[in-house]
């Protein structure tokens, strides 16, 4: 009862034109309490997690701006996108009520995660200097859950929630690798880089906690995401003549590795699992022992490659997907048999639909072609824009953050997490309204 108290005060404050802490309260529930309060302590009648107050905040806060602020949702650029995005995932809803046969509980449940994109609208409704305060103290919070998800790993012990394990030899020395990893760290480890709020030792301190701690969970495709958004971010603020020297020296090392590793990869085991799971034999693969080293790649391709293979062998699902599909659904032993996916204990069977392995399988089997790509095409829009504005200090670092997030989508399933989106959210607005701040100033003169 407590929290939807706070969830009623944080609609208030709003209201009240406390916009900032209504916020922070907004980021508490979608973070699951700064990661810090498991979902039994959050469970309340219908609602089971925090994200379940934070979309109920945002519903809440869009409702009364939309009927007392005028032109709320007038269109500019990017809500032209959104409108799409948006009217594309009603059309689901409603293909998933009355074609699949899905109930509206089970596919809200499973779309809402699709809404947070309309706190587009709440930020945009917000002072520049609003929205610069909104990320310092975002900034601060995740360096304080830094210290947290570093401290577990120095006692062994977990403290966040969401706990997930695995143990590493580290030069013959024994260690636990942590995975509950804060998903706000990405963003700010590059903003702590390239556009940290603090100066001189604040500032080191800040962004070695914040990097460390992105580095925690010693994940290879996140640390080699990392070194190539750096090596990028490197590039870029070179001089245009050494730019182009040290793009040809990359190219050439890259396709020399590109040639050698392709060449051994087709002689390689995972190629064989590869061209079994295409041609719909499992059997034959080693993918039941995905965990062994070496195997997760083929495991993840292999789970994309068999979702995939539904789509084509159902069309009528190729443009809307397969519906709005909940894992828990009774649905789901109806219309799916996969054959690659984690096992569920309780359920004792193969995970169908939920995955943290890959973004795209959720992605295409939800909303199918046509869907994953008005997603994508969010991100996509989001990140030419910060390319094109490097320059600014926001969307400098906001492009690099982009580049790592397209690279991990292929090892996890961070493009369904809101808080992936919402900050580069904030970075694109504060942008334009600087921007806008200067064709007013020219004008007033």
């Amino acid at each position: 009862m407590v929290f939807v108290i706070i969830t009623l005060l944080a609609i208030v404050l709003y209201i009240r034109d406390y916009k900032i802490p209504a916020l922070l309260l907004f980021f508490f529930f979608l973070t699951s309490g700064l990661y810090l309060i498991p979902e039994e302590i959050t469970e309340f009648a219908f609602i089971s997690k925090g994200v379940d107050y934070a979309f109920f905040i945002l519903l809440g806060i869009i409702t009364v701006d939309s009927l007392f602020v005028k032109q709320y949702l007038k269109p500019d650029e990017y809500t032209k996108y959104l409108f799409i995005f948006g009217s594309f995932i009603a059309i689901c809803a409603l293909y998933s009520k009355y074609s699949v046969g899905l109930s509206w509980p089970e596919i809200i449940r499973t779309c809402r995660y699709h809404f947070f994109w309309a706190a587009y609208f709440v930020f945009r409704n917000m002072e520049k200097t609003q929205l610069e305060r909104l990320l310092k103290y975002l900034f601060d919070a995740t360096v304080f859950i830094s210290v947290i998800y570093l401290l577990q790993i120095a006692v062994d012990e977990s403290i966040l929630v969401g706990e997930t394990t695995s143990g590493i030899s580290i030069f013959g020395i024994e260690m636990r690798r942590y995975y509950n990893q804060p998903n706000m760290i990405h963003f700010f480890s590059f903003m702590a880089i390239y556009n940290n709020p603090y100066k001189g030792p604040k500032k080191i301190v800040t962004s070695i906690l914040l990097v460390l701690g992105m580095i925690g969970p010693l994940h290879r495709s996140l640390l080699g995401a990392f070194f190539i958004a750096v090596s990028i971010g490197y590039i870029l603020r070179l001089p245009r003549l050494k730019r182009i020297k040290v793009v040809s020296v990359v190219s050439f090392l890259v396709l020399c590795v590109v040639v050698y590793g392709g060449t051994k990869f087709l002689k390689s085991r995972t190629f064989m699992d590869l061209q079994y799971v295409a041609s719909g034999n499992f059997i034959d693969s080693d993918i039941v022992d995905w965990n062994e080293e070496g195997a997760t790649f083929t495991f993840r391709i292999a789970h994309l490659l068999e979702r995939n293979q539904y789509l084509l062998e159902h069309p009528q699902t190729m443009i809307l997907g397969a519906g709005l599909i909940p894992e828990d659904s009774k649905k789901v032993e109806d219309m799916f048999d996969f054959k690659v996916g984690l096992v569920e204990e309780l359920l004792d069977r193969t995970s169908q639909l939920e995955t943290g392995d890959i973004s795209y399988s959720i992605l295409l089997l939800r909303l199918g072609y046509a869907g994953t790509l008005l997603n994508l095409l969010l991100f996509i829009y989001l990140m030419v824009f910060f390319y094109k504005k490097r320059e600014n200090r926001y969307g400098f670092f906001s492009f690099l953050y982009l580049v790592l997030v397209f690279i991990v989508s292929f090892f996890s399933a961070n493009l369904t997490s809101p808080v992936l989106f919402l900050l580069p959210l904030i970075s694109y607005l504060i942008i334009k309204k600087t921007e806008q701040e200067s064709i007013e100033l020219i004008a007033g003169k």
